[in-house]
């Protein structure tokens, strides 16, 4: 014990000389950061790390190769943020987001015309309702139909699904997301219950098939499964109940809303067959051009990673270093190229600080398929 005591006091005595060391670092990117600033030279120099890499390692045993490359990747992010907060960064994004800043930022209106995918019922209908009191909903039948109501001007905003906390992310989102240049503007979460309902007359005991929306047929497949009934998948759980109500077969049972089963006049057979009570679907309001209301404290970005060793790792760094918590990572594969991936990322920040915009700015600058998704508030 008196051995290991002797060894956290030597330990602790080169703690101090190190802080002392990286402090007057650190003071030093400082003075680099003036240069480049009157120079225009950007912060991020990969060719000048990689050569630091190279020579404090010439004289150094192998098996400490990795342990200060992992040292150097945080004492290299911690310099460029503290460089980046002198200098500041400047990115087309960025000058866009200022301009609506400096214009003052408004509430979000509370009368809308408002896109959701699927028929009256949808829980998308219920979510829009949630953010805009007074709405003029307007449904279509793909999740795409969506985005384009809102691209042409027919809709002001869509709401479509993103994410289940039982099933996961709604992938078709994310990939139409990468196709159309839109900014979400705010999000909202709905607690989603399941119900079995059928025709007037059908039984329990009689299913043989349900039909719904293929996140509700994984939210619900514990009970899908124990009941052994066949599923079909469906558009949506609002269309499914109104396919079930139109057809005369007591056989087949939708899973949609309570609600959704009462406007299309079913009877529930059971409710609450979801896997998880606390069942909660995640949906994103979408505006054609880029808009920024009070209280925004989310920001959801996406970008292309360099398709070599540690680089989601740096991305990540990005955002430890300013004390930024991200809440979601999701990667999609690029169409048409060798395993290369978009990345989003959803993180809890104010807009309106300049270290957050600085991020913003270098993570433009540093990517060519960077996209700001928006600064938004979610709604619970």
């Amino acid at each position: 014990m008196e051995d290991l005591i002797k060894i956290r006091e030597k330990i602790d005595s080169i703690d101090d000389e190190i802080v002392k060391e990286y402090i007057e670092r650190i003071n030093l990117c400082g003075m680099v950061a003036e240069e480049k600033k009157k120079t225009g030279k950007a912060v991020s120099d990969l060719e000048r790390e990689r050569k630091i890499l190279y020579r404090i390692t010439e004289n150094v045993p192998e098996k400490y190769h990795t342990l200060l490359k992992e040292l150097y990747s945080t004492i290299f992010a911690t310099s460029k943020a503290y460089q980046s907060s002198l200098i500041g960064s400047a990115s087309k994004t960025k000058s866009a987001i200022d301009k609506i800043i400096e214009g003052g930022l408004t509430d979000l209106p509370e009368r809308a015309a408002v896109a959701c995918q699927g028929v009256k019922g949808a829980n998308s209908g219920t979510a829009a309702e949630k953010l805009f009191p007074i709405s003029d909903l307007n449904y279509f039948k793909t999740f795409e139909g969506v985005f384009s109501a809102v691209e042409s001007g027919l809709c002001d905003y869509g709401v479509l699904p993103i994410e289940n906390s039982t099933a996961g992310s709604v992938l078709d989102v994310y990939d139409l997301m990468k196709k159309y240049d839109f900014h979400i503007v705010r999000t909202v979460r709905i607690k989603i219950e399941h119900c079995l309902a059928a025709i007037p007359g059908a039984t329990l005991s009689g299913i043989k098939k349900v039909v719904s929306h293929p996140q509700a047929i994984s939210q619900c497949s514990e009970y899908i499964k124990s009941h052994k009934l066949d599923s079909e998948l469906g558009e949506n759980t609002a269309i499914a109940a109104k396919n079930v109500s139109e057809q005369e077969d007591k056989t087949v049972a939708a899973i949609c809303s309570p609600d959704c089963a009462a406007l299309y006049g079913l009877q529930i057979l059971e409710r609450a067959v979801q896997n998880n009570v606390n069942n909660f679907t995640r949906f994103i309001c979408i505006a054609k051009d880029l808009e920024i209301f009070k209280g925004s404290d989310k920001i959801s970005v996406m970008t292309a990673l360099s398709h070599r060793p540690g680089s989601l790792n740096e991305m990540l760094m990005k955002f430890s270093t300013l004390g930024l918590n991200l809440t979601k990572i999701e990667s999609r594969p690029i169409v048409g190229t060798d395993f290369e991936f978009m990345f989003y990322f959803d993180f809890e920040g104010d807009i309106t600080r300049s270290d957050v915009l600085n991020l913003i700015a270098e993570l433009e600058n540093s990517s060519d398929k960077f996209v700001f998704l928006g600064s938004y508030k979610e709604i619970i």
